[in-house]
């Protein structure tokens, strides 16, 4: 749908054209030695529970780091999160700072959770409903060895070829199920 829009500089080296990607951005770090990866997502209010919308918005968030193989838990990346909230402001006063204070409560223990992902900004505005995600980065370091495991730091967006494994975390069409429901 956006491929006609000629977006990206030719620069993502996680896509096999250089453009835009579908989930995280991967740039090579300038004079090499790594990668940055970035990625961002959000969560609209689609189950009962502010904490569990928060948990599930930043499990969104890092899911496309995931995707990319990015090991979160390695001591040679760098890894923080930005927090997006939108607060409600069809909702009491009241209600609105509870609803608030557990979607982010959900969020920073799933960043906690998440190999201990600090928080470290973010942006905050007024909105009809209450949405929560963020903007998920990752610093890959090459190391100085030249083993292969050390060269594939992340897994490109595309370029598959037949022969490829597929991996499906949930069922095809999970999503789209649960928008239609709730529409």
């Amino acid at each position: 749908m956006i491929h006609n829009l000629n977006l990206g500089d030719g620069s993502n080296v996680g896509t096999t054209d250089g453009k835009i990607a579908m989930d995280c951005s991967v740039r090579k770090l300038d004079g090499g030695g790594g990668y940055v990866i970035s990625t961002t997502d959000f969560f609209f209010p689609l189950v009962d529970s502010p904490y569990m919308q928060g948990r599930i918005g930043a499990a969104n968030v890092l899911s496309d780091l995931y995707a990319q193989g990015i090991d979160t838990s390695s001591s040679t990346n760098t890894n923080f999160m930005l927090m997006l909230l939108a607060v409600s402001t069809d909702m009491p006063p009241e209600e609105r700072s509870i609803c608030t204070n557990k979607m982010v409560e959900g969020f920073r223990d799933a960043c906690i959770e998440a190999d201990n992902i600090p928080i470290t900004g973010g942006q905050t505005i007024m909105n009809p409903w209450p949405i929560i995600g963020g903007v998920a980065t990752s610093i890959l370091l090459e190391q100085q060895s030249t083993t292969h495991a050390q060269k594939k730091l992340f897994v490109p967006t595309d370029g598959a070829i037949p022969g490829d494994v597929v991996v499906l975390t949930k069922p095809l069409g999970t999503q789209i199920a649960v928008n239609v429901h709730q529409w």
